[in-house]
């Protein structure tokens, strides 16, 4: 069994006894504060972003069903407006039962207009079901002013709590480092006749300190890995339980966003498909003769609706490579028709801008295994942005070698490059370029999050080179 700080002082130089009860308590107050400090971001800023995201849902549901009562005038729908209207008040009052008061006055906002809209909606009710008539109109902006107000009172809350426990960690982490730092300066004051105890006190305090400052910073740069594991002194002990379980429940709030994408993708896939598919008919004349400016909408919707079909599959690839389900199927084939593929795909898009395309692959190259499918949306993700960047009259360059017994590929273009800043965290999911000037040119982000994972599972590198003002080059390595 460790022996505690009380004993080890007790066991050394009397003479000292009072400096050193000193140093303890002093790291004993601090340890307290940030178990108290913690704990107030278990109990009540993750709840209230729990709270947070079950009233978003529970208001989007009930404007939803609300929507299709007016449309339907269906009375089970009615049924569930009422139950969804008592579940989303028994939320609100749940989360302002937790008596914090820096949400209370959001929250009594939100309950107000909530109370509005529900008096909106009985009054609504009555008249259809007296079957009188109204404005409708009215009601409906009325309605859906009162749902925006709600929503972005929601907005906000989730803000300022998400930035107060911000502020929490910080504080968490400036307390360790003071805590630290008075420490040292205390002990190095000591009589060099106790050093040995010195040296065994610093040891068993400043070590899980430094410890715990370092998962501050880990979790404030979003990495919520938990398996901090402190015996002694066993008050720091306690708090690195603590952490452990704030970091799990960190894990477990990152895993419901990454549910919440995942869901939302599947949800929007279904009713995308409907609209491109009748889109094409109508195109296609199945709904009757077209003049040419509704065949031109159409074209427009078309190509609207693709982009967002590509948005959400890319969302539903990002999801199943967070939850490692991706699947692939390997073969062992040549990497030059997928190649040649990618650049015949992008050729219209190439001579529409005039820019020079070259690819110069090394022939014959090695076989290696992978899985064509995925392979060819990473060259596809990559040559498609090289030629994005690129300006009009620019040129972009692909080449393919073998290097060191591994196949290597580029792909270089003339655009504007990317700002050294931004070369690793490019990769990251929903993560821009932040270019100055006014042709930037923004997409989803996801791109080349799905790219490097689709390389790293090849059991490859991927990784960027580039100069503001002479253009980029991704580069990715696969095993032969």
């Amino acid at each position: 069994m460790r022996s505690s700080l009380f004993s080890r002082l007790t066991l050394g130089y009397l003479a000292i006894f009072l400096s050193v009860a000193a140093v303890g308590a002093y790291q004993i107050l601090k340890l307290r504060e940030i178990v108290e400090r913690t704990e107030s971001i278990l109990s009540v800023d993750n709840r209230v972003l729990d709270y947070e995201k079950t009233l978003a849902v529970s208001l989007e549901r009930l404007d939803r069903v609300e929507r299709r009562y007016i449309i339907t005038k269906d009375e089970r729908l009615h049924e569930e407006l009422v139950r969804l209207k008592e579940e989303f008040n028994i939320q609100l009052r749940n989360a302002m039962a937790l008596g914090d008061a820096a949400s209370a006055a959001l929250l009594a906002h939100i309950e107000q207009a909530h109370r509005n809209y529900e008096e909106l909606t009985a009054e609504e009710a009555g008249l259809i079901r007296a079957k009188k008539a109204y404005r409708e109109d009215q009601f409906k902006q009325d309605k859906v002013k009162l749902v925006e107000e709600i929503q972005a009172s929601l907005k906000r809350l989730t803000v300022e709590r998400q930035q107060t426990t911000d502020r929490k960690v910080r504080e968490l982490a400036n307390a360790a480092d003071q805590a630290l730092k008075v420490s040292v300066m205390i002990t190095a004051g000591c009589l060099v006749a106790i050093v040995l105890m010195s040296l065994l006190i610093t040891r068993g305090i400043a070590r899980p300190l430094a410890l715990l400052k370092n998962k501050t910073r880990e979790i404030a740069g979003g990495s919520f890995e938990g398996g901090l594991q402190i015996r002694s002194p066993r008050e720091i002990g306690d708090l690195a339980q603590a952490f452990n379980l704030m970091c799990e429940r960190l894990k477990e709030l990152d895993r419901m966003k990454d549910d919440f994408y995942a869901s939302m993708a599947h949800e929007l896939r279904t009713p995308l498909t409907c609209i491109k598919e009748g889109t094409a008919q109508l195109l296609d004349g199945v709904g009757g003769e077209t003049t040419e400016r509704q065949r031109k909408l159409l074209a427009i919707l078309a190509e609207e609706s693709n982009r967002l079909i590509g948005v959400v599959n890319s969302l539903l690839d990002l999801a199943k490579m967070d939850a490692g389900m991706m699947s692939y199927d390997f073969e062992t084939v040549s990497l030059d028709p997928l190649i040649r593929r990618a650049v015949a795909e992008i050729t219209p898009l190439v001579e529409a801008k005039q820019i020079i395309l070259q690819s110069a692959v090394d022939e014959p190259l090695p076989s290696a295994r992978l899985d064509p499918e995925r392979i060819l949306q990473v060259l596809r993700n990559l040559i498609g942005n090289a030629v994005k960047f690129t300006p009009r009259g620019g040129q972009v360059k692909i080449l393919a070698r073998p290097v060191n017994g591994k196949l290597e590929v580029s792909v270089k273009d003339s655009g504007q490059g990317i700002p050294a800043e931004s070369l690793t965290t490019i990769f990251e999911k929903f993560s821009q370029v932040n270019h100055r000037g006014a042709n930037t040119k923004h997409g989803t982000g996801l791109g080349l999050a799905i790219a490097r994972n689709i390389i790293t599972s090849h059991g490859g590198e991927i990784w960027a080179e580039s100069q503001l003002g002479q253009g980029s080059t991704f580069v990715f390595v696969l095993p032969c």
